[in-house]
């Protein structure tokens, strides 16, 4: 045991000194600088030390150290290592595994002073170790460093996340002016678009927690299947006017013709791939043009693929598809109902339809009759119907 501790009682005076210092000081806007020691002397001298800079908080233990980062965020944390109960070690282990409060510098001050002892302080996450006893100078070196690197590096994220945004605004006004100039040949106002992103959405989220489909379906991953969900279409632009437009059912050579829409689509996409050269939201928008009509019994096209050869977001953008199709107004149709739509989608369960992606979609499809309510569905002669 150390020496120089006081009893409860003086340690209850002490720190109630400190905080009536700090109420009535300007220390506000002062960075504040967390301190835990069980050594009181030790904290009395760090205190004297940060006072005219810094807006110290004085704790003695590591448990008093995570209730307090409950409520507060310090700028810097200075943590000794050995100290009953909880190590230094330990409170950082558990501050690092809290997101909230990982990125707090911790610097580590201890008198031990061996390479093994300070190793293990930095592997756990401590941006500095100081050893004891403390010189003053180099501990408002060291924590002013420190600050300013966070400051630094909370900028650079800033401006990253900044400049994220306006790439990920810039891509989505992209795809939804392409396709909605696509969709507009065909008298399309745009909500088929809308009413199929959210419709994958829905399904892609119920489906993310399903233990089977977790792992994959990240939601970096379910981001990039909704973004690219407007381009599964896309390839409609090289249709001819005649067939997008007709008011009757095509024949069966402009069945065959309609079809190539989805190698056209994936054509075009597979060529603004190449030219980026890495990997983007457009790979899934690939897998949408090439699969999207694909069926589960392997009767679908254009490659005949069958369960789970053909990619989930292709799977789930059929399903969206199939649905929005059922439930719109069409010139040589009228729109099924919900419920009829949900029954026929039920009934292609196993055969059109993966059958796990059909279970989720009967949990969720109220949300399905919600959103085409919202968005109304409206007159689309778009003759790309479930062929």
């Amino acid at each position: 045991m150390r020496s120089n501790r006081f009893a409860a009682s003086n340690h209850h005076h002490f720190f109630r000194a400190v905080t009536e210092y700090t109420e009535k000081s300007d220390l506000a806007s002062f960075p504040t600088i967390l301190v835990v020691d069980d050594n009181v002397g030790n904290l009395k001298l760090v205190e004297q030390i940060l006072r005219q800079d810094y807006k110290p908080v004085l704790l003695t233990s590591g448990r008093d150290a995570l209730k307090y980062l409950d409520l507060k965020r310090p700028d810097l944390i200075v943590l000794d290592i050995d100290m009953p109960e909880m190590s230094g070690y330990d409170v950082i282990r558990k501050i690092k595994q809290r997101p909230e409060i990982s990125n707090i510098p911790v610097i580590f001050f201890s008198a031990k002073s061996d390479d093994e002892s300070e190793l293990e302080g930095l592997s756990c996450g401590a941006v500095d170790f100081i050893g004891k006893p403390v010189i003053p100078a180099l501990l408002i070196h060291r924590i002013r460093t420190q600050l300013e690197l966070f400051k630094y590096r909370h900028h650079l994220e800033l401006v990253v996340q900044e400049k994220t945004i306006q790439i990920l605004q810039l891509q989505q006004t992209t795809v939804t002016t392409l396709t909605e100039l696509s969709e507009c040949r065909d008298s399309e106002t745009g909500s088929h678009i809308k009413r199929t992103s959210l419709y994958v959405e829905t399904l892609a989220r119920e489906l993310a927690r399903v233990p089977k489909f977790a792992e994959e379906l990240t939601e970096e991953k379910i981001y990039s299947i909704i973004t690219a969900a407007p381009l599964h279409d896309i390839g409609k632009m090289a249709i001819p006017d005649a067939i997008l437009n007709k008011p009757g059912r095509l024949t069966r050579e402009e069945v065959e013709l309609m079809k190539t829409h989805v190698e056209i689509g994936a054509a075009t996409l597979r060529r603004a791939i190449d030219s980026l050269g890495f990997a983007s939201f457009l790979d899934i928008g690939l897998e949408l043009c090439l699969t999207h009509h694909e069926k589960w019994d392997g009767t679908g096209y254009p490659a005949h693929l069958s369960g789970e050869a053909i990619p989930l977001a292709g799977r789930i953008m059929a399903l969206a598809d199939v649905y929005d199709a059922l439930t719109s107004t069409r010139p040589y149709k009228s729109p099924l109902s919900h419920e009829v739509a949900a029954a026929i989608i039920a009934e292609g369960k196993n055969h059109h339809f993966d059958p796990d992606l059909v279970d989720v979609f009967l949990r969720v499809s109220s949300r399905f009759s919600e959103i085409g309510e919202r968005l109304n569905h409206v007159t689309s002669p778009t003759i790309d119907e479930i062929i």
